[in-house]
């Protein structure tokens, strides 16, 4: 895995992405996801109960999903930091 300057770019533009379009990409996914589901439910259960559990599902898989993007982005900055501040040096340890 490269440290350079090079990734130091890579993770920031993951980030700005990441923060840009989360909620969107956490959406989108929930709603295919939940719609997935539905297709899966018998066709004997009433339109409105279906109804019912896609939004719940969806809402369940957006919160799911919106946790796992936001994990990502706090790694991605966690090691873009990480590397801002490596500068080569050791670290300081402070002796009595």
């Amino acid at each position: 895995m490269e440290h350079g300057p090079e990734r130091l770019d890579l993770l920031a533009a993951r980030v700005r992405w990441l923060d840009r379009y989360r909620r969107v990409v956490a959406i989108a996914i929930a709603m295919v996801l939940a719609a997935i589901l539905i297709s899966q439910l018998t066709d004997q259960w009433p339109k409105f109960f279906r109804g019912a559990v896609y939004v719940s599902a969806g809402a369940i898989l957006w919160w799911l999903i919106e946790t796992v993007l936001a994990a990502a982005t706090a790694l991605f900055e966690t090691e873009a930091e990480q590397l801002a501040r490596d500068r080569g040096l050791p670290r300081a340890i402070v002796r009595k």
